[in-house]
């Protein structure tokens, strides 16, 4: 009896579905359209499809009710369908009022960033793409791993003089992600105030190359410091391996002979985008010199609020003469018009392991404080070309009884390419 009850309840299913269809028996293909308009404004988006079907069957060429279906179609995720009208119109009614901008709004439909690559390409055998168009066609190139098409595009696109601002935003974003390599020089300059047992300034060399594996930054670095009374080389390897788009990591070694810079220096963050507009920290540093190891924790976290870029870190260790090394600091950076071209400043106490020319003062005095500022300008000209200008101050105790002040200044180029 279950049994026949089930093919009695399929075969009424089936019935209705029948007299479903049959309800519209309409041919008038005027009323057919404004039936289907009007169950479309009122969200019955079912019925208004069926309406639509029906109104097609009965003339494939009334482009409005094409369009209606295809409005249809993307409510109820019929993106499939969708495409075959759209295409259908893009062959027989292109120059049909509202036909592109459909067209072009199809594109936000697709999951897949190849399959709307595809249709952006049916969509330019038809019509002249703007520069919207173009500049989401050079990001989802991106997404596919084609940055040589990508920045091909972006390139064209960058050099045009009334390009609109947040699309040439858009644009140094894709540039600066299709970038295969770059080449910098930095030179660091440390002044002494009287009281010091040295006088003479410090001058730092840095000299680095940085190439991208995908989406993975491998940079190798070398400095070199002249304190006058000694000198001394640091090798680094440094990579930022990016694991997806909220999660990365970055990773760094460094020799040296132990004169200036520690004899190891080891490196280690993981950050953590949430919520869009923050970033969390956490990591260590690990330096070796004179047999022993020193450890440094550290946790940091990021907002990003509007064209401002906001930054805590605190710097933990290492333990050196029975004294905690502590460093805490907040970083701030005013964005222009794009990634490049920013104002950026920090104040802290303490000197965090990341300050590598001036680091070795902790090591001789770690429990003494000091306190710093620093504000500085990058600079992008055209794509290729990026400087650093940068200056400071810095505060601390020379011994118990004593202060001595610090100026501090950088320069920095960098080729893209």
């Amino acid at each position: 009896m279950a049994a026949h009850r089930y093919v009695i309840l399929l075969l009424f299913f089936l019935g209705s579905l029948n007299l479903y269809s049959q309800e519209i028996s309409e041919t008038n293909t005027d009323s057919i359209y404004f039936k289907a308009l009007n169950l479309y404004k009122n969200k019955e988006y079912p019925l208004s499809l069926d309406y639509t079907n029906k109104g097609l069957e009965l003339a494939k060429d009334y482009h409005d009710i094409r369009i209606l279906r295809i409005r249809n179609e993307w409510v109820l995720q019929k993106i499939d369908q969708a495409e075959d009208d759209i295409l259908y119109l893009m062959k027989y009614a292109k120059d049909y009022p509202g036909v592109k901008e459909l067209a072009e709004k199809q594109i936000g439909f697709y999951s897949d960033a190849s399959e709307s690559l595809s249709f952006i390409n049916e969509i330019e055998m038809n019509y002249e793409v703007g520069d919207e168009i173009r500049t989401l066609q050079a990001s989802l190139l991106l997404k596919v791993k084609q940055p040589e098409k990508a920045r091909k595009i972006a390139l064209e696109l960058f050099k045009k003089p009334d390009l609109n601002k947040n699309l040439r935003y858009q644009l140094q974003n894709i540039l600066t992600r299709t970038v295969s390599d770059e080449i910098g020089l930095s030179y660091q300059y440390v002044n002494f105030s009287k009281g010091y047992s040295r006088t003479n300034p410090w001058n730092t060399i840095i000299g680095e190359y940085l190439h991208y594996f995908n989406r993975t930054a491998l940079i190798g670095r070398i400095h070199y410091t002249d304190r006058s009374f000694d000198n001394g080389y640091l090798y680094e390897l440094e990579s930022y391996p990016v694991f997806s788009d909220k999660f990365y990591a970055q990773l760094t070694a460094g020799f040296s002979n132990g004169d200036v810079y520690p004899e190891f220096r080891g490196s280690a963050s993981i950050f953590l985008n949430f919520l869009k507009v923050f970033e969390a920290e956490a990591g260590g540093r690990l330096l070796h010199f004179s047999n022993q190891d020193y450890f440094t924790g550290i946790i940091g976290l990021t907002a990003y609020q509007g064209k401002f870029y906001l930054n805590l870190r605190s710097f933990i260790g290492p333990e050196r003469l029975n004294k905690i090394v502590q460093n805490y600091q907040f970083n701030l950076r005013y964005y222009f018009k794009d990634i490049d071209n920013y104002l950026f400043a920090r104040i802290g106490s303490g000197i965090s392991p990341d300050e590598k020319t001036i680091f070795t003062q902790v090591q001789e005095n770690p429990g003494l404080e000091a306190y710093y500022f620093n504000i500085g300008l990058n600079k992008s000209l055209g794509i290729h070309h990026l400087f650093q200008l940068s200056g400071g101050y810095l505060n601390e105790d020379i011994d118990q009884n004593n202060k001595g002040n610090q100026f501090l200044a950088s320069l920095s180029y960098r080729f893209r390419f």
